[in-house]
Formats: C-alpha cells, structure tokens, sequence
C-alpha cells in the first residue's frame, strides 16, 4: 500500500449477506469496476470500503445480488485511508457484539444438481453436494461472523 491518505467511503450493509457468498462477490464485483478497498464481515453485516465513488458499485450490488442473500440496509460514512489500498482484498472478519442474521439451510440448487447427475463431474453422485448458492448454513454454524473457522 502506498504511505498517502485520502478520502474515500465507507459502507454498511446489512441483511442476510453472510453465508451467502457476499464477500466474494463484493471483491469479484470490484475487480470487474476496478475499485481499490476492502470487505470484510463483522457483528452487523458486511462492511465495505472504497477508494472511488461507490455509485455504479452500489447499483450493481443491488442488481446481481447473490440468490441467497439479501440486502435490507447500506449506510455510507465518509472514511480517511492511512495508506491508500493498491488492490481489492478481502479482510479478516472483525468481532464484536453480533447483531447479523443466519440464512436458512437452502435445498440443492439446479447447477449442483446438474452436476451431481453429469457422469464425469468431479461431483457426480456426491450427495452431500453445495455451493455458495445452496446447502446447509443454520445447521452448520457455531458462531458469527459467518466464516470457516465457526462451520463444523
């Protein structure tokens, strides 16, 4: 990162956007906008932060939302980089007092279906078959924020 500090902001959105593959897509929607930040999930939701004007990137969060999720809330502060980010990264998960919501077990989506019955498919007759688009959440979580360390 570079040593010059700049002005950029800072979202908070809430919903059900952990478990639901929302962090990648927030980077995957970055690189494509080419932004500079980070994203992170933490005891309210998902906070994002920005280099650039977040208004095409907001826009587009709303429209190609993952299926799972679901966005209820974005509020957006100003916030002063120390060193200005080079890159989109994800962050580690921050702690605190959780005030987020769980998403339900999902049943098998039509791409995993697709491929648990295509012979060949590295996943062919797995039955225990997801994705970030389907699968247990509520049943394999131990705590928030939804990240690997806290699924059994």
């Amino acid at each position: 990162m570079a040593k010059n500090t700049s002005c950029g902001v800072q979202l908070r959105i809430r919903g059900k956007v952990q478990g639901v593959g929302f962090r990648p897509f927030v980077w995957q929607l970055a690189q494509q906008l080419n932004l500079h930040g980070d994203v992170c999930n933490d005891g309210d939701g998902v906070e994002v932060r920005l280099l650039e004007d977040p208004e095409t990137f907001l826009v587009q969060l709303h429209q190609h939302c993952p299926p799972l999720a679901r966005i209820d809330s974005v509020e957006r502060e100003p916030f002063i980089w120390s060193q200005l980010p080079t890159e989109f990264t994800i962050r580690q998960s921050a702690g605190g007092a959780m005030n987020t919501q769980i998403v339900p077990d999902a049943a098998t989506c039509p791409a995993c279906l697709a491929e648990m019955n295509t012979p060949g498919e590295r996943r062919y007759r797995y039955p225990f078959i997801n994705c970030t688009h389907c699968g247990p959440r509520f049943t394999i979580i131990r705590a928030m924020p939804y990240d690997r360390p806290f699924t059994v």
